[in-house]
């Protein structure tokens, strides 16, 4: 059975809180170093690994998906590590690998699903859609609903708030608008409030029986 990434929200072990990449000290300002050798390269994906690991865990949700997602971040950096030239930071430019592996992964699952559905039909009134608010209504937790946010969304609001980058680190890792970047988190935060408000409300309702 796979593992979900439950407990603390976004946190493996379930024991003490993940770091964001800025407290592992990975340098994300913009405008990297010169292109490098294959054996800094290298040194490179090694020291930015962790934090790829968790972003990708972020994303997904999963840490079987998550752990998919980085070995096909890592082959395609492998396959491509010339083509760092140094315009951005190498955080900047591997968590752009990382984002384009995890969209794949979303569309290799659609397309899957796609394929089960037309291949075995099933009773189409057994089928009711699953909604991020239904969700929140069966208690589960914040990682859950974040990782059910849409893929643009759950991205911004991953890299923004937990990876804790700036609205132009942000855009340079998705190729989008710092302007985009506010927007899309704005959006993400309002969906996360509605998704997790009845759940808040019974949390609230039963700390305050406690009280009475």
């Amino acid at each position: 059975m796979a593992a979900d990434a439950a407990g603390i929200p976004f946190n493996i072990s379930g024991r003490l809180p993940v770091s964001s990449a800025k407290d592992m000290g990975i340098a994300w300002p913009l405008g990297g170093k010169a292109p490098v050798d294959r054996q800094t390269f290298d040194r490179l994906v090694l020291d930015h690994l962790p934090a790829a690991q968790r972003f990708a865990l972020r994303l997904t949700g999963r840490i079987d998906r998550a752990e998919e997602v980085v070995q096909n971040a890592l082959l395609r950096a492998a396959r491509g590590w010339h083509t760092f030239k140094g315009h951005s930071t190498f955080g900047t430019w591997f968590f752009q690998i990382v984002v384009h592996a995890f969209r794949d992964d979303l569309d290799d699952r659609s397309r899957r699903r796609a394929e089960t559905l037309e291949s075995e039909p099933v009773d189409q009134r057994t089928i009711e859609p699953v909604t991020l608010a239904a969700a929140a209504e069966l208690g589960r937790s914040v990682a859950d609903a974040v990782s059910n946010l849409p893929p643009r969304q759950r991205e911004v609001m991953v890299l923004h708030t937990y990876e804790q980058l700036n609205d132009l680190e942000v855009a340079a890792v998705l190729g989008i608008t710092p302007q985009n970047v506010r927007t899309t988190l704005h959006l993400a935060r309002q969906r996360l409030r509605e998704t997790l408000r009845p759940f808040l409300s019974e949390t609230g309702d039963a700390n305050r029986s406690k009280t009475t």
